[in-house]
């Protein structure tokens, strides 16, 4: 199974707004970046700040918990990624409804972090071991690796640089956009990430239809 452009460029821009939104506004954590949230958690062990250790700590907890029942879910039931996608929508709109009642902010964090663990491991599940919307190391790692090829006069263009192009750009759009409707108009702000995934989804049934 491969999931379709415009469904992983949807997903790593909801995973760019919940990165703005949990960084900017639920205590300087990552929820859906692990790779800076480790360092983070680092940093507050290192720095006895145990404000940013319990948030760390609580952002990595619900992440692997979303991934395993992502991974149950994407294995075991019928149409498990879209069941999958599906929690994780439902999930990211609680946390949406959670920040209009001004629930605490580890409440949201944790909401945040396990939604971003669902989509890791749908989009590792249907997208393939070298995909990722979440982080984006080893995707420009591959970009570069593509880029490169082509120069050298190999033909593996296309798809392999289009694909991982998008997904920086659509990761660094989405945080952007949410860095701004968080100064312009924050209750739209939460609102981003459960709407980027129901239009990913959409968009990735509509190209299995065709």
């Amino acid at each position: 199974m491969r999931m379709v452009r415009g469904a992983v460029f949807g997903l790593a821009f909801a995973a760019g707004a919940v990165d703005a939104l949990s960084f900017l506004a639920l205590g300087e954590v990552f929820t859906a970046n692990m790779t800076g949230n480790v360092v983070l958690l680092g940093l507050a062990l290192g720095s006895g700040r145990m404000a940013h250790l319990v948030g760390s700590g609580v952002a990595f907890a619900g992440f692997c918990a979303g991934l395993g029942a992502g991974f149950v879910l994407a294995g075991r039931v019928a149409r498990g990624a879209a069941v999958v996608l599906v929690v994780e929508v439902l999930v990211l709109a609680g946390v949406a409804a959670g920040w209009a009642a001004q629930v605490p902010r580890l409440g949201l964090v944790a909401g945040s972090a396990v939604a971003m663990g669902l989509q890791s491991a749908v989009t590792r599940w249907a997208g393939g071991s070298g995909l990722s919307t979440t982080y984006v190391t080893g995707t420009v790692t591959g970009l570069a690796g593509q880029v490169v090829s082509m120069w050298g006069g190999g033909r593996d263009g296309g798809d392999g640089v289009v694909r991982p192009l998008g997904v920086v750009v659509a990761l660094a759009a989405g945080a952007g956009l949410a860095a701004l409707s968080l100064r312009l108009y924050e209750p739209a702000a939460p609102l981003i990430p459960p709407v980027a995934v129901t239009a990913a989804g959409w968009w990735g049934r509509v190209s299995v239809r065709r």
